[in-house]
């Protein structure tokens, strides 16, 4: 990828990544005030504001879906990282080589997961998109429920190809200065 590739690349991922910074800073606002009307009307008014329950069961979805994105781009998700620490304690070039194809294997395996998961999960989300259901409370349709898992699968695959040109990128600048030291 050429130096203006990456340009815009990363500038639309920072656009991205703002977009959902922003969504996940009203979802938080969001469930800040729908679990403070629910404790108010537990414990001072005596009943249950069910709406509040549901909204902030939905909410939660919607930030963990976006988070993680968000994560995926920040690298914050759990890791198994055993073959990272065996191939860290060998010795040069092997371990640099090594943990760049680690590397490189992470970020394709979790792209064809996303690809794979994401379609499978499209088609489910349209049969159940196509009914009449919706939730028992706020009677919002079951379609939009289930919504933010694909956006964030979406957002999750977008962060995956950005780490890919990433890496390219580093790659390429990896060989270009080997080539200039030799």
């Amino acid at each position: 990828m050429d130096g203006s590739g990456i340009k815009r690349i990363r500038w639309l991922n920072d656009k991205v990544l703002g977009v959902e910074t922003f969504i996940l800073s009203l979802i938080t606002i969001g469930l800040v005030v729908a679990i403070s009307v629910e404790v108010f009307c537990r414990y001072f008014l005596f009943i249950s504001a069910a709406w509040a329950e549901e909204l902030t069961r939905y909410l939660f979805i919607w930030l963990t879906y976006i988070g993680s994105a968000y994560a995926i781009w920040e690298g914050s998700h759990t890791e198994i990282d055993v073959l990272k620490q065996v191939v860290g304690n060998t010795k040069e070039p092997f371990r640099s080589k090594g943990l760049r194809t680690l590397e490189l294997f992470a970020i394709i395996s979790t792209f064809i997961f996303l690809v794979v998961f994401g379609k499978m999960f499209f088609d489910y989300m349209m049969r159940i998109w196509n009914t009449t259901q919706t939730s028992p409370t706020m009677h919002i349709p079951m379609g939009l429920v289930y919504l933010p898992v694909f956006i964030g699968i979406v957002l999750c695959a977008f962060h995956e190809i950005y780490l890919l040109a990433e890496w390219m990128e580093r790659h390429r600048k990896h060989n270009t200065d080997a080539a200039v030291e030799q």
